[in-house]
């Protein structure tokens, strides 16, 4: 066998940042939806003073956390895009 089928494609340094980068920011997400999700569970929408709105609703609290996913989601999206973009090939 020759050492040029052996050798295994690595990622040079900008790839290592992007995949670096993606799964960096893939942990905050996890973390700022659980986190999230802990100060919204102990906070009671009835209790709202003056400002009652629709947002502060239980069901606005959902659309919030939904919407705040999605945004995560689509950073997360571009961010693996550009992981994979700089993945190691094989020459």
């Amino acid at each position: 066998m020759s050492q040029v089928m052996d050798e295994k494609p690595t990622r040079d340094p900008g790839g290592r940042l992007a995949l670096w980068l993606f799964y960096g920011f893939c942990l905050y997400s996890v973390w700022a939806m659980v986190r999230y999700f802990w100060v919204v569970s102990g906070a009671d929408p009835a209790a709202s003073g003056p400002g009652i709105s629709e947002l502060n609703s239980s069901t606005g609290i959902w659309l919030s956390a939904l919407c705040g996913f999605m945004v995560l989601g689509g950073v997360c999206a571009l961010l693996g895009g550009l992981a994979w973009y700089t993945r190691p090939r094989q020459r």
